[in-house]
């Protein structure tokens, strides 16, 4: 399998579709995940989440740092995309509510992913770099140890150790909230659910919208396309009809990617 570097390199260089929808593909099950949590279970929102995240992915891969790690950049990206979208009282008091349930929770419960959720990618956010790609790589991209040792230079025991510490990392920041899961629990909790698959179709069709937008030659059209999905999941079999349209954008995106091409700038610059 073609290492995501190679394929960035690959889109950066030539412009690749091939190389660029592969990428999508590979990181859409990330992404959507992480913003179907911070969008509070708003699955529409999620989508346009995710088409942002790959959208500014297309337009900015050739600014990004030499041994970006991509899953890391996009899991941090989703973040902001989505904290920008959901800005506002009415979320934060809806946040403030989850909290203080979530101080009754057992250790173990299956629906402690589901009510730590709102918080959890905030959590991460907020570990360092190498805590933060460990967590990402063993959890989010599903990685094995040996594999978890290879993208972090080092070998399968050490990334053992650091996957452990960041839990432990991990745990603590989540307990100042109120959480009360362990960071056995916790490691546990994200093996099994943290991830989920992105509708199908969605893959295809955002890759299908930026592209088309990147060939327009216009960074206007990237913050004007919005995805209809025309087709509904069935029992055993799916089907999926996709049309990406330009259409005139909600206020609330207009200003909120806006403000995303305001602090690009520095948002590089934290993480390189």
């Amino acid at each position: 399998m073609t290492d995501s570097r190679t394929l960035l390199a690959e889109y950066v260089k030539d412009g690749s579709e091939p190389a660029f929808r592969e990428l999508v593909t590979r990181y859409i099950d990330l992404v959507y995940s992480a913003a179907v949590r911070l969008v509070a279970e708003d699955r529409h929102l999620a989508e346009d989440v995710a088409q942002t995240v790959f959208a500014d992915l297309a337009r900015l891969a050739r600014s990004l740092p030499t041994g970006v790690v991509l899953g890391g950049w996009l899991h941090r990206h989703t973040c902001f995309v989505a904290a920008t979208l959901m800005r506002g009282e009415r979320r934060r008091r809806a946040r403030e509510r989850q909290a203080v349930e979530m101080n009754a929770l057992q250790d173990h419960a299956e629906a402690n992913l589901t009510l730590v959720a709102p918080i959890l990618d905030e959590a991460i956010n907020q570990l360092g770099a190498a805590d933060r790609t460990a967590i990402l790589l063993r959890f989010f991209e599903q990685r094995d140890f040996r594999s978890v040792g290879q993208a972090l230079g080092s070998n399968e025991d050490a990334a053992r150790m650091r996957v452990n510490r960041a839990l432990e990392k991990l745990h603590h920041l989540l307990r100042r909230r109120g959480v009360s899961l362990s960071a056995a629990a916790l490691g546990t909790a994200l093996a099994g659910q943290v991830v989920t698959a992105a509708p199908a179709g969605l893959a295809a069709a955002i890759s299908s919208a930026v592209l088309a937008g990147t060939a327009a030659g216009s960074g206007i059209v990237l913050t004007t396309l919005k995805l209809m999905l025309m087709a509904k999941l069935k029992i055993g079999i799916v089907s999926a009809v996709v049309v990406a349209t330009m259409i005139t954008p909600l206020m609330l995106q207009h200003q909120a990617r806006a403000r995303l091409r305001e602090q690009d700038d520095s948002l590089w610059q934290q993480q390189s």
